[in-house]
């Protein structure tokens, strides 16, 4: 019998990679993964998605607490669908869906988009996001 974790042959198996930090790849593939990547993404900076990353693609962006949202949150304050980024011809925009704790961008949301640019926060409770638009860097 062989022993654990080698294959028929007697010769070690790869190890999959379960958690933490992936292992960093050599600079061509770090390369081309930047390449591949959407223009758009939001990132949670507080919460308990802290660090997760969500590509904004499609017209529409959904975040809530509802499972079937592009990016669901686990916020008490926060609606099932309570706000959505939409893609516009000259940009991306925050919008309200009407939830009842509001979002917040440079102070409470009402029943306008909001323009989002590069850097901008958004809170939604105590979830915070950071904006990143990568074909707005170098100016407009």
């Amino acid at each position: 019998m062989a022993p654990a974790g080698s294959g028929r042959d007697g010769r070690r198996q790869p190890t999959e990679f379960i958690g933490g930090s992936p292992p960093s790849k050599p600079k061509e593939q770090s390369s081309l993964l930047e390449l591949t990547r959407s223009e758009a993404y939001v990132v949670i900076t507080s919460g308990p998605r802290r660090e997760a990353e969500f590509e904004l693609r499609g017209e529409e962006t959904t975040i809530g607490r509802d499972p079937a949202a592009d990016v669901t949150i686990d916020e008490p304050a926060a609606s099932r669908r309570h706000a959505v980024i939409v893609r516009g011809h000259d940009g991306f925009y925050l919008r309200d869906l009407g939830s009842t704790n509001g979002t917040y961008l440079f102070g409470l949301l009402h029943d306008e988009d909001k323009r989002l640019m590069e850097g901008d926060r958004f809170r939604i409770g105590r979830t915070e996001f950071l904006f990143h638009d990568q074909s707005t860097k170098g100016g407009e």
